[in-house]
């Protein structure tokens, strides 16, 4: 069987954008006002926590965008900035209860809407899905996700 790898590559391609204007259109209808990148940096921190330069880094954007970023994440009390244990010099970005409640709300919120667009799609089809996403996740993480 000859795979048109080209094909698949631009359907992943196609599908992206309008993913991204699901997850737009569910944070606007949210009580909390914030922008895709924001959550982005916000499930990030969920995580662990990361100096300005390595969530800028992860996000493929500058310093300064990023700054800006995480600035108003502070400002409305979902993040914080502590010194490093380790070197007083560094800054690390952490989220307080406020940010990882925010962070857990939002994500349930979206899991319930998406597994709602998904109630008619078939179980055998929703398999198939899940075995694509499987090896999507093991082709992109890598690129995105590099171990601290």
């Amino acid at each position: 069987m000859n795979v048109d790898r080209h094909g698949v590559a631009l359907s992943i391609l196609q599908i992206i954008p309008s993913i991204m204007r699901l997850l737009a259109a569910e944070l606007r209808q949210a009580d909390t006002p914030l922008l895709p990148p924001q959550l982005s940096a916000l499930t990030l921190l969920a995580e662990t926590s990361y100096n300005l330069s390595e969530l800028a880094e992860l996000h493929g954007v500058s310093l300064p965008t990023m700054s800006n970023t995480i600035s108003k994440l502070v400002e409305a009390g979902w993040v914080e900035r502590r010194r490093s244990q380790t070197d007083r010099r560094v800054v690390m970005l952490t989220l307080p209860p406020d940010g990882q409640q925010l962070v857990e709300n939002i994500g349930q919120h979206l899991v319930n809407n998406v597994a709602e667009q998904l109630s008619d799609i078939p179980s055998s089809d929703l398999e198939t899905l899940q075995d694509g996403l499987t090896i999507l996740q093991t082709v992109f993480t890598p690129f995105i996700f590099k171990e601290k």
